[in-house]
């Protein structure tokens, strides 16, 4: 399979009119040739969970930039990304012309996990994921569905978690063999002295986490990135979505950073 597994987040997931360009896009790059590539669809929504969270009293917590979730707004976070978003991706993507599908880990057991252990939250219902069943996602992708994940899934108990996003796409795309795993944000890429830095690899990498280069955030971003392509992924892009086009420039290495192994 052709696969690409696509994590939207920041002005992508947030604006209407950027959100539907890429979805038109990958409506036209879905057709047409028989080696048009499959694609997946990964969606957080942290603000959103946030912004429905303080309207009943809760406040987000976060550890190393992972939300750390009760069980109180675990209730939000199904009602939120398995519910409003999702369903509103779906229908945003079937206006586009793709045969959309939403759902989240728990679906067919898409990914499930375990919870993230927090020495003061024992309580928490955040997790990481510990095995995923690609079966599902491969049925719809060969009858011709976008798949439509949102980063909701369940324990070995059947107990609700919240995992992140990020890692959930990177799961999927391990699963699916994905050609290529892209993260889609509001950077174009990552940054040396403010120029865009086109390719990365294992060894690159050290060197400019080494040299204070890559620091902060983006040092588990693209460490996941070659642990990825180590497991079969063939390549992590990380870049920005503006106009339609732009889909197509990151995976022709324009735009963008290109990492692999």
């Amino acid at each position: 399979m052709n696969v690409i597994v696509i994590k939207i987040g920041g002005l992508v997931a947030q604006n209407s009119d950027v959100l539907e360009k890429l979805l038109s896009e990958l409506a036209s790059s879905s057709q047409g040739t028989a080696v048009s590539p499959d694609f997946v669809l990964v969606h957080g929504g942290g603000k959103e969970v946030t912004a429905v969270s303080q309207r009943f009293g809760f406040e987000a917590e976060f550890r190393e930039g992972i939300r750390i979730t009760s069980p109180g707004e675990l209730e939000i976070v199904d009602m939120v990304l398995g519910g409003k978003l999702n369903i509103d991706l779906v229908r945003r993507a079937q206006t586009a012309g793709l045969d959309a599908v939403g759902l989240g880990g728990q679906d067919g057991s898409t990914f499930t996990g375990e919870v993230l252990k927090v020495a003061d939250k024992p309580d928490s219902r955040t997790g990481r994921v510990t095995a995923t069943d690609p079966r599902l996602l491969k049925t719809l992708l060969e009858a011709g569905f976008l798949p439509i994940l949102n980063s909701t899934s369940m324990d070995g108990r059947g107990q609700g978690l919240n995992i992140n996003a990020d890692e959930v796409a990177q799961e999927v795309a391990i699963a699916l063999l994905a050609r290529s795993l892209i993260y889609i944000s509001d950077i174009p890429g990552v940054l040396k002295n403010d120029a865009v830095v086109p390719t990365l690899d294992e060894k690159a990498i050290d060197a400019e986490i080494r040299a204070g280069v890559i620091s902060g955030g983006m040092i588990p971003k693209v460490r996941n990135a070659i642990y990825a392509c180590s497991r079969g992924v063939g390549e992590v892009l990380i870049g920005g979505y503006g106009a339609e086009g732009d889909l197509a420039r990151l995976l022709d290495h324009q735009t963008g950073t290109s990492i692999t192994e």
